[in-house]
């Protein structure tokens, strides 16, 4: 049986975007986290990028999944 498909969330609903200016600068450091095992150069999901959709979606009770 196929899930049904999730209603997109407005952007009005989510909150916490004004915390990852602030978080960002120290996120930055993790970035290239794990990089050194990427022997192909095809990444497209940083550590800091990971991190800040995991931050988003704490801060949104909306969210279900990522």
């Amino acid at each position: 049986m196929a899930h049904k498909k999730r209603p997109e969330i407005p952007e009005d609903e989510l909150t916490g975007f004004k915390y990852f200016k602030k978080v960002s600068h120290l996120l930055e450091r993790l970035h290239d986290a794990g990089c050194a095992r990427d022997r192909a150069h095809n990444r497209e999901l940083f550590m800091d990028q990971y991190l800040a959709l995991l931050l988003l979606f704490m801060f949104n009770p909306v969210c279900q999944s990522l």
